[in-house]
């Protein structure tokens, strides 16, 4: 009963926050601002280090939240664009992907490999180790860059 009792208070608590933050989004907004600011402002505010109105237990158990949001925020994302408005943009689209598959990892490996002496557990690694590591770091920083994403 107890353990229902507290994802009861979690649950209320992220409608307490869901509201606030619809709230201060609005204000935000009279501003020129983007909702998301707003919303974003209203998490800092109740999380854990600022009122701790929300505790890290609590955002631990929020969690699934964030997973279902994340997916809702990329199928809203996904329905605003056009493939119409895009034709025009594809050739600069493709330039920056292009770039960015080349550039990220080149450049993220290289200074990788460049800093490795500084890394311990790179360290004592042989040069080839270097390397191998240099070029899995790069394509991971690849594959994490979300610039191709903001292009589009």
């Amino acid at each position: 009963m107890e353990n229902y009792q507290h994802v009861a208070v979690v649950l209320l608590s992220f409608g307490v926050l869901a509201v606030a933050a619809g709230q201060i989004g609005r204000f935000f907004a009279r501003f020129k601002l983007p909702l998301i600011s707003g919303f974003l402002f209203a998490g800092i505010l109740v999380g854990p280090f600022v009122l701790g109105l929300i505790s890290q237990a609590s955002l631990k158990e929020l969690l699934f939240v964030d997973e279902v949001s994340l997916a809702f925020i990329a199928f809203a994302a996904g329905s605003e664009i056009y493939l119409e408005e895009l034709r025009s943009r594809l050739r600069s689209i493709a330039w920056v992907t292009v770039g960015n598959a080349i550039a990220i990892p080149v450049c993220g490996g290289v200074a990788l490999f460049l800093l490795s002496g500084m890394i311990p557990f790179m360290r004592e690694m042989p040069v080839n180790g270097r390397i191998a590591a240099s070029l899995l770091a790069g394509t991971i920083l690849l594959a994490r860059s979300p610039s191709s994403v903001i292009a589009i």
